[in-house]
């Protein structure tokens, strides 16, 4: 499934896409391999890249889930959601950049929240033409629920028997083992009031705690039939009830 505008259909590794660089993303790469990163967010740490290399990495800018969602240069700019590391011996890096927002890419379509990187050629001294993107899981705390919970499709991923025995607010039980379709979403955001067949519904999705990965498994499930402006509350209910 593509995770990009120009990214191929398949991963090349360890969920890495591979594509050819957009001039609007050329025209604004860094002059230098100086190593940055911005301050205060959680690092996305990945795996299989090139050992020992610098790269610099960047994501669309961070955007409340509720607004209206961005066309393609809007949500990138000058790239300031961006960072400059290099690999480790084991071909891993950390990340740090704020959540990136889903956009409309140049082609009309929504893809899956995602960032990108180039790689850096020592010996031409300048950034390769080469563009890999890496789709990513946004997660969020209570406060954020709290704030913006009330203009989104709040789903609990949890067992039915749990989600009677507590659940968010309002907050719609679609367990992640269920087979999940289009239409399974929809009727639920008939329920909560939302307008149908509008697949950039803002979601926020949960399951138990931290340690608890439903919620994340039905984000996967929700991408693949065309929702992707979601987030995770990874704490889930145990953290909201305390």
């Amino acid at each position: 499934m593509k995770t990009c505008y120009s990214c191929g259909e398949k991963a090349i590794k360890d969920g890495i896409f591979k594509s050819n660089i957009e001039e609007f993303i050329l025209q604004r790469l860094p002059k230098t391999n100086k190593l940055y990163h911005k301050k205060d967010v959680l690092p996305q740490h990945l795996i299989g890249l090139k050992p020992n290399t610098i790269v610099f990495y960047f994501g669309s800018k961070k955007r409340i889930i509720t607004n209206k969602i961005q066309k393609f240069e809007k949500a990138y700019g000058n790239l300031p959601n961006s960072g400059c590391t290099k690999t480790n011996s084991k071909g891993e890096a950390n990340f740090y950049l704020d959540c990136p927002q889903v956009y409309k890419s140049l082609n009309g379509n929504v893809y899956g929240r995602h960032l990108h990187f180039v790689y850096w050629d020592d010996k031409k001294k300048m950034w390769k033409d080469n563009l890999f993107t890496h789709k990513i899981i946004c997660h969020v705390d209570k406060k954020y629920v709290k704030m913006y919970g009330s203009k989104c499709l709040i789903i609990d991923a949890l067992p039915e028997k749990m989600y009677e025995k507590e659940h968010i607010k309002k907050a719609i039980n679609i367990p992640y083992t269920k087979r999940i379709q289009e239409k399974d979403v929809f009727e639920a955001m008939k329920e909560r009031g939302f307008r149908t067949k509008n697949k950039n519904v803002p979601i926020i999705v949960y399951c138990y705690n931290k340690a608890c990965n439903a919620s994340v498994q039905l984000i996967k499930k929700l991408n693949k039939i065309g929702f992707h402006n979601v987030v995770d509350y990874e704490k889930g209910i145990q953290d909201w009830i305390h």
